[in-house]
């Protein structure tokens, strides 16, 4: 990990790291919101396509704890710009509207590229930080994915009207090829590149895997933040569906109304409210959201206003299980171990999530939006109290 704190931050790396983020959960958004064009051009089930949306993040679920190894052995610089060159060529061959197995095996491999860039752009993000502005550059990067969505449904529905779906492929593969070249060319090299490392063993990863889940304290906040993007992406992704003519101006917000959330977390559990008890309260009210958007559904009325507040309360429940990690524990090194469960754990979350609800509601309707969302959300209030009741037992 890059060692020295800067005096000052600095804000231009800032930035490019923060779009780096963004271009990686475009990964995610390109299919998400080109979902029913790719469905007409592929012929394929809404639960096939949902799999080549959340196959991106299987990378994540097998070496999320572990990805940070691989930097300490070629450099976190050199790392990215690995990741974000596979992205690029992984990118620029979907554009090719290739045959659905072979567009599903770059979705697969994508998912390597994705983990690479939201491991090591945040280790970045801290390195180029002065320590006062820490928590105000992190809580910066917490909200990468939500703007992602949230400029990408400001412009996709423009690019796919002029230039179709593969207009939307190729938009995001100029994207993070320019985020490549701006890498190579703008930020240092760190340290590590100058080094011979040798590539950590393969028995060495499973056994850091295993070191990590045996602290059930260090898995917390990933089993809680599992709970969130099991839904997440699903919501922004799904709920545009049963808004009718509100379409247009509320895909856009959804993501806009998660950022808010996420950022009213870190605040409300730094000053007012305890992160357990926030947290709580954050998935129980998701739960209570979601049966009132399937009233609101039924009857006709308010849809579009409760589907608002069921993105921020989801976005509460994410900033929260962020907040979590350092509520826990101040050591270094446990956090690096939580945030790489947390990575790990968020994309079981949204590797599950996108097919479980595409093959729910295709069968259901809005009953496969609601029933899934109401039992994460009930599993992520689970997931509180028993972290609460341990933490007491455990207690020195």
């Amino acid at each position: 990990m890059p060692q020295n704190s800067p005096m000052h931050t600095h804000w231009p790396r800032i930035a490019l790291l923060w779009l780096c983020g963004l271009a990686a959960a475009m990964q995610f958004a390109k299919v998400s919101l080109g979902f029913d064009d790719l469905l007409a051009f592929y012929a394929v089930t809404p639960a096939q396509l949902g799999w080549s949306l959340s196959i991106v993040g299987m990378s994540g679920l097998l070496f999320g704890v572990t990805a940070g190894l691989f930097a300490h052995a070629v450099g976190f610089r050199r790392l990215l710009l690995m990741g974000l060159g596979l992205g690029a060529v992984l990118s620029l061959l979907q554009t090719l509207m290739l045959p659905y197995p072979l567009f599903f095996i770059t979705r697969l491999l994508e998912g390597v590229s994705h983990l690479v860039i939201i491991v090591i752009a945040p280790i970045l993000i801290t390195a180029n930080s002065a320590p006062q502005h820490r928590s105000i550059t992190i809580g910066l990067w917490s909200t990468f994915f939500g703007a992602a969505f949230a400029l990408t449904s400001l412009c996709a529905p423009s690019i796919v009207a002029h230039f179709g779906v593969r207009g939307l492929l190729v938009a995001q593969a100029m994207f993070i090829s320019m985020m490549w070249l701006l890498v190579r060319l703008t930020l240092k090299t760190d340290g590590h590149e100058q080094d011979t490392c040798h590539l950590p063993k393969i028995s060495t990863l499973f056994r850091q895997n295993i070191e990590v889940y045996q602290q059930f304290k260090a898995i917390l906040p990933g089993l809680s933040f599992m709970c969130y993007t099991a839904t997440s992406v699903s919501l922004m992704t799904f709920i545009p569906k049963f808004v009718g003519d509100d379409r247009a101006w509320l895909a856009p917000l959804l993501p806009v109304l998660s950022i808010l959330g996420t950022f009213s977390a870190g605040w409300l559990a730094q000053s007012l409210i305890p992160p357990f008890r926030l947290l709580a309260s954050a998935f129980f009210s998701v739960a209570a959201a979601g049966v009132v958007f399937f009233m609101s559904v039924q009857a006709g009325v308010g849809v579009s206003a409760v589907a608002l507040v069921l993105m921020f309360l989801g976005g509460l429940s994410g900033g929260a299980s962020f907040a979590l990690i350092p509520y826990l524990s101040h050591d270094k090194w446990f956090q690096v171990r939580a945030n790489g469960a947390l990575a790990q754990l968020a994309n079981v979350g949204s590797t599950v999530g996108p097919p479980l609800f595409a093959g729910a509601i295709s069968h259901f309707g809005v009953q496969g939006l609601v029933l899934p969302l109401v039992c994460f959300a009930l599993s992520g209030v689970c997931v509180v109290l028993c972290a609460v009741r341990y933490l007491h037992r455990h207690a020195e």
